[in-house]
């Protein structure tokens, strides 16, 4: 487990970068208060998600695709492809003292 930040030190629809597995994450504290975590490599081409908190989704401004904040699925893409794969998501886990961990 690595930790990556409090609970508190996050405000609603903030976000975060963070390493993981050698590669960078992302953790989103969405506008409900829900934290979710999810790799910032785009499924297609290795992109790299952004958080916009005006829209409340997930972007790869590679292709212009979006994903959904509350579980990494994809919400629109462009018309290029085919398919679009959802985000592959980080599991957390939040201990007494607030510190938010990967796991």
């Amino acid at each position: 487990m690595e930790k990556i930040g409090r609970v508190k030190d996050l405000k609603r629809g903030e976000s975060v970068s963070f390493q993981y597995q050698g590669k960078e994450g992302i953790l989103v504290k969405t506008k409900k208060g829900k934290l979710v975590a999810y790799s910032r490599v785009c499924p297609h081409e290795g992109g790299t998600i952004v958080w916009d908190a005006d829209i409340n989704k997930l972007l790869c401004e590679c292709h212009l695709s979006i994903f959904n904040v509350d579980d990494g699925t994809v919400y629109k893409y462009s018309s290029v492809f085919d398919k679009m794969d959802d985000l592959t998501p980080i599991k957390l886990e939040i201990d007494d003292k607030k510190d938010i961990y990967t796991i």
